[in-house]
Protein backbone atom coordinates (compact mmCIF):
# COMPACT_ATOMS: atom_id res chain seq x y z
CA UNK A 1 0.00 0.00 0.00
CA UNK A 2 1.42 3.19 -0.90
CA UNK A 3 1.46 5.80 1.47
CA UNK A 4 0.91 8.89 0.45
CA UNK A 5 1.52 12.46 2.31
CA UNK A 6 -2.39 13.22 2.86
CA UNK A 7 -2.65 10.02 4.78
CA UNK A 8 0.35 10.96 6.52
CA UNK A 9 -0.89 14.42 7.56
CA UNK A 10 -4.39 12.72 8.41
CA UNK A 11 -2.69 10.42 10.87
CA UNK A 12 -1.05 12.95 12.85
CA UNK A 13 -3.82 15.10 13.30
CA UNK A 14 -5.94 12.61 14.19
CA UNK A 15 -3.15 11.15 16.69
CA UNK A 16 -2.96 15.44 18.38
CA UNK A 17 -6.51 15.26 18.78
CA UNK A 18 -6.48 11.82 20.75
CA UNK A 19 -3.49 12.83 22.71
CA UNK A 20 -5.19 16.13 23.49
CA UNK A 21 -8.65 14.46 24.22
CA UNK A 22 -6.70 12.24 26.43
CA UNK A 23 -5.23 15.18 28.51
CA UNK A 24 -8.89 16.78 28.55
CA UNK A 25 -9.93 13.43 29.69
CA UNK A 26 -7.56 13.15 32.46
CA UNK A 27 -7.62 16.42 33.44
CA UNK A 28 -11.62 16.27 33.82
CA UNK A 29 -11.35 13.31 35.91
CA UNK A 30 -8.62 14.45 37.89
CA UNK A 31 -10.59 17.85 38.85
CA UNK A 32 -13.79 15.91 39.47
CA UNK A 33 -12.10 13.18 41.83
CA UNK A 34 -10.56 16.01 43.81
CA UNK A 35 -13.72 17.80 44.24
CA UNK A 36 -15.42 15.02 45.88
CA UNK A 37 -13.46 13.68 47.93
CA UNK A 38 -15.11 13.60 51.56
CA UNK A 39 -12.60 16.03 53.39
CA UNK A 40 -13.89 18.23 50.44
CA UNK A 41 -17.08 17.40 50.75
CA UNK A 42 -17.01 17.90 54.14
CA UNK A 43 -15.93 21.30 53.91
CA UNK A 44 -18.25 22.07 51.62
CA UNK A 45 -21.05 21.07 53.83
CA UNK A 46 -19.74 22.46 56.65
CA UNK A 47 -19.43 25.95 54.92
CA UNK A 48 -23.16 25.65 53.67
CA UNK A 49 -24.34 24.90 57.38
CA UNK A 50 -22.20 27.75 58.93
CA UNK A 51 -23.74 30.10 56.07
CA UNK A 52 -27.58 28.98 56.72
CA UNK A 53 -26.80 29.55 60.53
CA UNK A 54 -25.62 32.38 60.21
CA UNK A 55 -28.51 33.88 58.04
CA UNK A 56 -31.11 32.53 60.77
CA UNK A 57 -29.09 34.73 63.09
CA UNK A 58 -27.42 31.54 65.31
CA UNK A 59 -23.72 31.80 66.52
CA UNK A 60 -21.43 30.04 64.87
CA UNK A 61 -18.36 29.54 67.39
CA UNK A 62 -14.94 30.14 64.93
CA UNK A 63 -13.91 26.71 65.38
CA UNK A 64 -16.84 24.44 65.14
CA UNK A 65 -16.45 20.61 65.72
CA UNK A 66 -15.78 19.32 62.01
CA UNK A 67 -17.74 16.19 60.39
CA UNK A 68 -15.24 13.76 61.22
CA UNK A 69 -14.82 14.56 64.29
CA UNK A 70 -18.47 13.36 65.72
CA UNK A 71 -18.87 9.75 67.00
CA UNK A 72 -18.95 7.70 64.15
CA UNK A 73 -22.66 5.31 64.47
CA UNK A 74 -23.97 3.65 61.93
CA UNK A 75 -26.25 5.97 60.37
CA UNK A 76 -22.96 7.91 59.89
CA UNK A 77 -21.24 4.69 58.14
CA UNK A 78 -24.35 4.39 56.01
CA UNK A 79 -24.48 8.04 54.93
CA UNK A 80 -20.17 7.72 54.40
CA UNK A 81 -20.50 4.69 52.04
CA UNK A 82 -23.89 6.28 50.23
CA UNK A 83 -21.56 9.34 49.12
CA UNK A 84 -18.76 7.15 48.58
CA UNK A 85 -21.18 4.93 45.82
CA UNK A 86 -22.33 8.32 44.75
CA UNK A 87 -18.76 9.59 44.05
CA UNK A 88 -17.49 6.20 41.95
CA UNK A 89 -20.84 6.75 40.06
CA UNK A 90 -20.04 9.83 39.03
CA UNK A 91 -16.56 9.50 38.07
CA UNK A 92 -17.33 6.35 36.26
CA UNK A 93 -20.25 8.08 34.06
CA UNK A 94 -17.35 11.30 33.75
CA UNK A 95 -15.55 8.13 31.81
CA UNK A 96 -18.15 6.21 30.32
CA UNK A 97 -19.87 9.80 28.73
CA UNK A 98 -16.07 11.29 27.92
CA UNK A 99 -15.18 8.15 26.35
CA UNK A 100 -18.47 8.39 24.18
CA UNK A 101 -18.09 12.04 23.33
CA UNK A 102 -14.26 10.88 22.16
CA UNK A 103 -15.31 8.55 19.94
CA UNK A 104 -18.30 10.42 18.14
CA UNK A 105 -15.93 13.51 17.45
CA UNK A 106 -12.91 11.13 16.12
CA UNK A 107 -15.73 9.30 13.38
CA UNK A 108 -16.12 12.91 12.40
CA UNK A 109 -12.90 14.22 13.04
CA UNK A 110 -10.41 11.55 11.19
CA UNK A 111 -12.91 12.70 8.09
CA UNK A 112 -12.40 16.08 8.59
CA UNK A 113 -8.72 15.77 8.83
CA UNK A 114 -8.41 13.63 5.74
CA UNK A 115 -10.26 16.96 4.05
CA UNK A 116 -8.64 19.51 5.16
CA UNK A 117 -4.86 17.80 4.56
CA UNK A 118 -6.11 17.73 1.13
CA UNK A 119 -7.25 21.20 0.93
CA UNK A 120 -3.63 21.68 2.41
CA UNK A 121 -1.53 20.10 -0.20
CA UNK A 122 -3.72 21.25 -3.22
CA UNK A 123 -1.01 23.23 -4.29
CA UNK A 124 1.27 20.55 -4.22
CA UNK A 125 -0.49 18.48 -6.38
CA UNK A 126 -1.33 21.43 -8.99
CA UNK A 127 3.14 21.75 -8.78
CA UNK A 128 3.20 17.86 -9.27
CA UNK A 129 0.98 18.02 -12.24
CA UNK A 130 2.19 20.98 -13.73
CA UNK A 131 5.82 19.38 -13.43
CA UNK A 132 4.20 16.50 -15.58
CA UNK A 133 3.22 17.82 -17.99
CA UNK A 134 6.38 20.44 -19.11
CA UNK A 135 8.53 19.69 -21.86
CA UNK A 136 10.39 21.17 -24.02
CA UNK A 137 7.12 22.81 -26.22
CA UNK A 138 5.68 24.48 -23.08
CA UNK A 139 8.42 25.85 -20.88
CA UNK A 140 5.84 28.86 -21.90
CA UNK A 141 3.50 27.78 -19.26
CA UNK A 142 2.51 29.17 -15.44
CA UNK A 143 1.24 28.10 -12.60
CA UNK A 144 -1.81 30.62 -11.40
CA UNK A 145 -0.21 33.54 -9.50
CA UNK A 146 -3.00 34.41 -7.18
CA UNK A 147 -3.08 33.15 -3.77
CA UNK A 148 -1.87 33.98 -0.74
CA UNK A 149 1.79 35.26 0.03
CA UNK A 150 1.86 31.86 2.54
CA UNK A 151 5.07 29.27 2.00
CA UNK A 152 2.37 27.44 -0.94
CA UNK A 153 2.52 30.53 -2.61
CA UNK A 154 6.25 31.24 -2.47
CA UNK A 155 6.56 27.58 -3.56
CA UNK A 156 4.28 28.64 -6.67
CA UNK A 157 6.58 31.62 -7.34
CA UNK A 158 9.57 29.80 -6.89
CA UNK A 159 8.51 27.17 -9.63
CA UNK A 160 7.35 29.40 -11.80
CA UNK A 161 10.74 31.57 -11.56
CA UNK A 162 12.67 28.13 -12.17
CA UNK A 163 10.23 27.81 -15.30
CA UNK A 164 11.37 31.14 -16.94
CA UNK A 165 14.85 30.17 -16.26
CA UNK A 166 14.43 26.82 -18.17
CA UNK A 167 12.78 28.37 -20.83
CA UNK A 168 15.56 30.76 -21.16
CA UNK A 169 18.16 28.64 -21.02
CA UNK A 170 16.70 25.84 -23.40
CA UNK A 171 15.83 28.84 -26.20
CA UNK A 172 19.36 29.82 -25.55
CA UNK A 173 20.83 26.45 -26.25
CA UNK A 174 18.57 26.27 -28.94
CA UNK A 175 19.85 29.45 -30.76
CA UNK A 176 23.25 28.47 -29.45
CA UNK A 177 22.99 25.38 -31.59
CA UNK A 178 21.75 26.49 -34.65
CA UNK A 179 24.49 29.05 -34.37
CA UNK A 180 26.92 27.03 -34.64
CA UNK A 181 26.23 24.59 -36.78
CA UNK A 182 25.80 27.32 -39.00
CA UNK A 183 29.31 28.51 -38.44
CA UNK A 184 30.82 25.37 -38.40
CA UNK A 185 29.42 24.79 -41.70
CA UNK A 186 30.86 27.96 -43.12
CA UNK A 187 34.15 26.95 -44.08
CA UNK A 188 33.20 23.05 -45.06
CA UNK A 189 31.40 24.97 -47.71
CA UNK A 190 34.09 27.15 -48.75
CA UNK A 191 35.87 23.75 -49.02
CA UNK A 192 33.64 22.35 -51.61
CA UNK A 193 33.69 25.71 -53.36
CA UNK A 194 37.02 26.06 -53.47
CA UNK A 195 37.77 21.96 -54.61
CA UNK A 196 34.84 22.53 -57.50
CA UNK A 197 36.93 24.93 -58.74
CA UNK A 198 39.92 23.27 -58.96
CA UNK A 199 38.38 19.90 -60.47
CA UNK A 200 36.81 21.89 -63.11
CA UNK A 201 39.31 24.66 -64.10
CA UNK A 202 42.58 23.43 -66.62
CA UNK A 203 45.80 24.08 -64.37
CA UNK A 204 45.30 21.80 -61.85
CA UNK A 205 48.71 22.01 -60.02
CA UNK A 206 47.98 25.60 -59.32
CA UNK A 207 44.85 25.44 -58.41
CA UNK A 208 45.77 22.64 -55.89
CA UNK A 209 47.83 24.91 -54.23
CA UNK A 210 45.53 27.40 -53.97
CA UNK A 211 42.94 24.44 -52.56
CA UNK A 212 45.98 23.44 -50.29
CA UNK A 213 45.99 26.96 -48.78
CA UNK A 214 42.43 27.68 -48.17
CA UNK A 215 42.36 24.12 -46.63
CA UNK A 216 44.72 25.63 -44.20
CA UNK A 217 43.31 28.51 -43.44
CA UNK A 218 39.67 27.12 -43.11
CA UNK A 219 40.74 23.51 -41.09
CA UNK A 220 42.70 26.91 -38.49
CA UNK A 221 39.31 28.71 -38.60
CA UNK A 222 37.26 25.63 -37.64
CA UNK A 223 39.44 24.72 -35.35
CA UNK A 224 39.37 28.38 -33.43
CA UNK A 225 35.75 28.16 -34.14
CA UNK A 226 35.52 24.59 -32.24
CA UNK A 227 37.89 26.23 -29.43
CA UNK A 228 36.16 28.79 -28.37
CA UNK A 229 32.95 26.86 -28.20
CA UNK A 230 34.75 24.46 -26.04
CA UNK A 231 35.13 27.28 -23.74
CA UNK A 232 32.07 28.36 -23.77
CA UNK A 233 30.68 25.03 -22.98
CA UNK A 234 33.19 24.88 -19.99
CA UNK A 235 31.80 28.37 -18.84
CA UNK A 236 28.51 27.51 -18.68
CA UNK A 237 29.19 24.63 -16.82
CA UNK A 238 29.82 24.62 -12.80
CA UNK A 239 33.95 25.58 -12.35
CA UNK A 240 35.52 23.03 -10.31
CA UNK A 241 38.78 24.41 -10.82
CA UNK A 242 39.72 27.21 -8.18
CA UNK A 243 43.19 28.48 -7.62
CA UNK A 244 44.84 31.57 -6.47
CA UNK A 245 45.98 33.30 -9.61
CA UNK A 246 47.31 37.15 -10.36
CA UNK A 247 45.57 38.93 -13.17
CA UNK A 248 48.95 40.54 -13.77
CA UNK A 249 50.99 37.43 -14.50
CA UNK A 250 47.40 36.18 -16.96
CA UNK A 251 47.53 39.51 -18.78
CA UNK A 252 51.51 38.68 -19.50
CA UNK A 253 51.31 35.58 -20.75
CA UNK A 254 48.47 36.96 -22.82
CA UNK A 255 50.35 39.90 -24.06
CA UNK A 256 53.23 37.57 -25.03
CA UNK A 257 51.02 35.11 -27.58
CA UNK A 258 50.11 38.39 -29.32
CA UNK A 259 53.08 40.42 -29.25
CA UNK A 260 54.28 39.26 -32.87
CA UNK A 261 50.86 39.38 -34.10
CA UNK A 262 50.51 43.02 -33.21
CA UNK A 263 53.93 44.17 -34.10
CA UNK A 264 52.61 42.76 -37.54
CA UNK A 265 49.41 44.66 -37.40
CA UNK A 266 51.38 47.85 -37.12
CA UNK A 267 49.66 47.75 -33.60
CA UNK A 268 50.92 49.68 -30.72
CA UNK A 269 50.88 47.98 -27.05
CA UNK A 270 50.47 49.80 -24.16
CA UNK A 271 50.32 47.81 -20.71
CA UNK A 272 49.84 48.86 -17.41
CA UNK A 273 49.56 45.85 -15.27
CA UNK A 274 49.94 46.15 -11.20
CA UNK A 275 48.92 42.57 -8.76
CA UNK A 276 45.14 41.91 -8.66
CA UNK A 277 44.95 38.42 -7.22
CA UNK A 278 41.54 36.39 -7.33
CA UNK A 279 40.54 33.04 -6.95
CA UNK A 280 39.27 31.27 -10.28
CA UNK A 281 39.73 29.28 -13.34
CA UNK A 282 43.19 30.43 -14.70
CA UNK A 283 42.56 28.59 -17.59
CA UNK A 284 39.45 30.50 -18.16
CA UNK A 285 40.64 33.25 -17.00
CA UNK A 286 43.57 33.31 -19.48
CA UNK A 287 41.00 32.97 -22.20
CA UNK A 288 39.36 36.05 -21.16
CA UNK A 289 42.34 38.49 -21.24
CA UNK A 290 43.16 36.66 -24.16
CA UNK A 291 40.06 36.77 -26.09
CA UNK A 292 40.11 40.73 -25.22
CA UNK A 293 43.65 41.23 -26.75
CA UNK A 294 42.46 39.12 -29.93
CA UNK A 295 39.22 41.35 -29.93
CA UNK A 296 40.95 44.75 -29.82
CA UNK A 297 43.60 43.69 -32.00
CA UNK A 298 41.62 42.09 -34.95
CA UNK A 299 38.80 45.13 -34.93
CA UNK A 300 41.32 47.64 -34.87
CA UNK A 301 43.02 50.15 -37.73
CA UNK A 302 45.29 48.65 -39.81
CA UNK A 303 48.46 50.66 -39.28
CA UNK A 304 49.32 52.79 -36.41
CA UNK A 305 46.22 51.94 -34.37
CA UNK A 306 47.05 51.48 -30.42
CA UNK A 307 45.64 48.91 -27.50
CA UNK A 308 45.70 49.75 -23.69
CA UNK A 309 45.61 47.06 -21.40
CA UNK A 310 45.39 47.98 -17.66
CA UNK A 311 45.19 45.09 -14.97
CA UNK A 312 44.64 46.96 -11.36
CA UNK A 313 42.60 46.88 -8.16
CA UNK A 314 39.68 49.41 -7.68
CA UNK A 315 38.15 49.16 -4.09
CA UNK A 316 37.04 45.26 -3.71
CA UNK A 317 37.60 44.57 -7.30
CA UNK A 318 40.20 43.06 -9.55
CA UNK A 319 40.05 44.94 -12.89
CA UNK A 320 41.16 44.23 -16.34
CA UNK A 321 40.61 46.97 -18.99
CA UNK A 322 41.66 46.69 -22.47
CA UNK A 323 40.87 49.79 -25.14
CA UNK A 324 41.50 50.10 -28.50
CA UNK A 325 41.61 52.17 -31.18
CA UNK A 326 39.73 51.74 -34.68
CA UNK A 327 35.95 52.32 -36.41
CA UNK A 328 33.43 54.19 -34.65
CA UNK A 329 31.20 51.92 -32.79
CA UNK A 330 27.60 53.01 -32.36
CA UNK A 331 26.53 53.56 -28.49
CA UNK A 332 23.09 51.47 -29.92
CA UNK A 333 25.33 48.51 -31.15
CA UNK A 334 27.48 48.09 -28.06
CA UNK A 335 24.97 45.45 -25.79
CA UNK A 336 25.12 43.23 -29.16
CA UNK A 337 28.79 42.90 -29.22
CA UNK A 338 27.83 40.23 -25.85
CA UNK A 339 25.69 38.23 -27.84
CA UNK A 340 26.76 35.32 -29.06
CA UNK A 341 27.97 35.11 -32.97
CA UNK A 342 27.52 38.76 -33.41
CA UNK A 343 30.77 40.56 -35.24
CA UNK A 344 29.53 44.20 -35.53
CA UNK A 345 30.22 45.84 -38.96
CA UNK A 346 33.87 44.77 -39.29
CA UNK A 347 32.92 40.85 -41.12
CA UNK A 348 35.85 41.13 -43.03
CA UNK A 349 37.54 40.58 -39.62
CA UNK A 350 36.86 36.83 -39.77
CA UNK A 351 35.98 36.56 -36.21
CA UNK A 352 33.54 34.07 -34.94
CA UNK A 353 31.42 36.64 -32.78
CA UNK A 354 32.68 34.61 -29.87
CA UNK A 355 34.98 36.76 -28.02
CA UNK A 356 32.96 38.95 -25.90
CA UNK A 357 30.05 36.83 -25.16
CA UNK A 358 32.78 34.40 -23.70
CA UNK A 359 34.59 37.36 -21.73
CA UNK A 360 31.22 37.97 -20.37
CA UNK A 361 30.44 34.60 -19.52
CA UNK A 362 33.82 33.77 -17.80
CA UNK A 363 33.22 37.01 -15.30
CA UNK A 364 29.99 36.21 -14.82
CA UNK A 365 30.67 32.16 -13.18
CA UNK A 366 33.69 34.42 -11.31
CA UNK A 367 30.90 36.36 -9.75
CA UNK A 368 32.05 39.44 -12.01
CA UNK A 369 30.75 41.29 -14.68
CA UNK A 370 31.82 42.64 -18.19
CA UNK A 371 31.23 46.03 -19.57
CA UNK A 372 31.96 48.20 -22.49
CA UNK A 373 31.94 51.56 -23.72
CA UNK A 374 32.04 53.13 -27.41
CA UNK A 375 34.57 55.35 -27.59
CA UNK A 376 34.00 58.56 -29.29
CA UNK A 377 37.06 58.74 -31.28
CA UNK A 378 36.67 55.44 -32.74
CA UNK A 379 37.14 51.85 -30.79
CA UNK A 380 35.83 50.17 -27.80
CA UNK A 381 36.95 50.00 -24.15
CA UNK A 382 36.07 46.90 -22.73
CA UNK A 383 35.97 46.83 -18.33
CA UNK A 384 35.91 43.37 -16.54
CA UNK A 385 35.40 43.57 -12.96
CA UNK A 386 36.44 40.48 -10.48
CA UNK A 387 35.77 40.34 -6.71
CA UNK A 388 39.22 39.85 -5.06
CA UNK A 389 40.93 36.61 -3.66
Amino acid sequence: MNVTIRMKLTALIAALFAVLAGVLVATSYAFVASATTPAAQAAERADVLRDALRDAGIAVPDAPMRMRDRPRDGVTRALDQVTAQARENVLADLVTRSLLAFLLVAVVAIPLAYFIAGRVLRPIDEISRAAESMSERNLDARLPAEGPDDEFGRLRTAFNGMLARLETAFESRQRFAADASHELRTPLAVLEATADNVLEGNRPARQASELAAEVKTQVRRADSLIDSLLTLARADDVIHTRQQVDLADLAAAALASVSDRAAAAGIEIDADLQDAPVTGDPVLLERLIANLLDNAIRYNDAQGGTVDIRVATVGERAIVEVANSGPVVEAGAVPGLFERFRRGDRTEAAGHGLGLPIVRRVAEVHRGSATAIARPDGGLDVRVALPLR
